[in-house]
């Protein structure tokens, strides 16, 4: 692989693999709503979950449709003019990376008994116990996911917070996928490492399609 797609892939890739394989521990036959599917976490997930063998809906702007249907999403909806939680079917899991009112609304879409894993949400009390923090900890966690929690309650569905963890092992597979070109790293903008403050306020927008690379020999 080149060393752009080297650089791009870690963070994305293990986040999308573990969020997957770990979190949901999805299976052929399933169905997962991925939000903003045409960055870098969510391009990388839709097309892991393809190769599982889900069905694959996604939220992006138009102008984003035919990448993400090369990628193997089944649907995608364009978050400028519908709300989701109104036109996507009921799904097995749900991947969010907004957080807050997207988050909530999250739980009216994934069926009974499936999952929504964040890692833009608040961390809960099972988190805060899975890595052994004390019970001061476990109770303030408690008390800020309390939305969370009442709407996991209420649509009968488990949350995770994901926090990645570094696995090589996890990486090597990655790796190979993207060497045998059957993952794609999408890589947005590369700037030199003296526009290292430009490269930071791009990111900043929240606009940035993929990943941004940092060229610290230019």
């Amino acid at each position: 692989m080149t060393l752009q797609e080297a650089a791009g892939l870690p963070l994305v890739g293990l986040t999308a693999y573990q969020a997957l394989f770990e979190k949901m521990k999805a299976k052929s036959g399933q169905s997962i709503l991925i939000h903003a599917g045409a960055g870098g976490v969510g391009s990388l997930l839709i097309q892991l979950a393809k190769m599982q063998g889900l069905t694959v809906i996604t939220t992006a702007s138009q102008r984003n449709y035919a990448w993400l249907y090369s990628l193997g999403a089944d649907q995608v909806i364009d978050y400028h003019k519908s709300n989701f939680a109104e036109v996507c079917p009921p799904v097995d899991y749900v991947f969010d990376t907004l957080g807050q009112e997207t988050l909530l609304r999250s739980f009216k879409v994934v069926k009974p008994g499936g999952k929504v894993v964040s890692v833009s949400g608040l961390p809960d009390e099972k988190f805060a116990k899975g890595y052994g923090l004390n019970i001061i900890w476990q109770k303030l966690f408690k008390l800020g996911s309390y939305k969370i929690r009442k709407a996991s309650q209420k649509a009968k569905a488990d949350y995770e917070f994901l926090f990645i963890h570094p696995d090589g092992k996890q990486l090597e597979k990655l790796g190979k996928l993207v060497a045998d070109k059957k993952l794609k790293v999408r890589l947005d903008k590369e700037f030199d490492f003296g526009d290292l403050q430009a490269a930071c306020d791009y990111v900043a927008t929240g606009h940035a399609n993929g990943k941004t690379i940092i060229d610290v020999a230019r």
